[in-house]
């Protein structure tokens, strides 16, 4: 074989190789759970203790340094001393028990139960959306008061905020993507559930719907930026 040849299929080959590579380990970053243990700021036993329950806009996925710059971090930082602010964020994770993967089976929701929170912030809902999830109103707010009713359950004493999930900004071209208009009927739900259960309500999806600018390339991810507006937005709700 030529030995220019040999060395165009060589090179050709390596080429695909890493591309294979890429979209393997970035669909993985995207879509795999990443269940980790939830991640706590340092607290005394006698602070307000907040935990910050939700999927990968909770975790801080993609944002850098997420462990100072994702919401749960923030709102600790804007809340200042005496609380304690508890991120347990599962990346992927859904509202609903039929979802593929149900947050109540996640090491960070029985950590956010053992927690025993003050206050409880619950913003679920997104992976929900997607068209491989949703199987109507009815059956998620079922399944949604189910979750919420376990940590109400679990310590009567927690004050209950539910937060509408963010806007989300991409395509949805393919059925495992996240669905805005599932959103905006998920929105209505948690409205409704927040109304007859008397818990807090904290209007996310409206808070970010005309910002853009507040995400990051993948239009469902926050960035930074929407990290903080998104942790403002909580602390002047359960400071009110």
């Amino acid at each position: 074989m030529d030995r220019k040849v040999f060395k165009w299929i060589l090179t050709g080959a390596s080429a695909a190789i890493i591309l294979a590579a890429a979209i393997y380990f970035t669909a993985g970053y995207f879509r795999s759970p990443a269940p980790g243990a939830g991640s706590t700021s340092e607290g005394d036993h006698d602070d307000i203790k907040v935990a910050a329950v939700g999927d990968s806009t909770t975790y801080g996925l993609l944002i850098n340094n997420r462990s100072e710059n994702a919401y749960p971090a923030k709102l600790d930082s804007l809340l200042g001393g005496g609380y304690w602010v508890g991120n347990f964020g599962a990346n992927n994770y859904a509202a609903m028990k039929s979802a593929d993967f149900p947050y109540d089976v996640t090491e960070e929701y029985q950590n956010s139960l053992d927690f025993n929170p003050d206050i409880t912030v619950i913003m679920l809902g997104t992976n929900d959306s997607k068209s491989t999830n949703w199987n109507g109103r009815e059956q998620f707010r079922e399944e949604y008061s189910e979750l919420v009713d376990t940590y109400a359950e679990h310590n009567p004493d927690t004050e209950i905020y539910l937060a509408t999930p963010p806007a989300a900004f991409n395509e949805a071209d393919r059925p495992g993507d996240i669905n805005n208009e599932n959103i905006d009927k998920i929105t209505e739900i948690i409205k409704e559930v927040s109304a007859e259960k008397d818990a807090g309500l904290i209007d996310i999806n409206q808070h970010t719907e005309e910002r853009r600018d507040w995400f990051q390339l993948d239009g469902v991810h926050p960035n930074a930026d929407g990290a903080e507006g998104i942790a403002r937005e909580v602390e002047k709700n359960i400071t009110d």
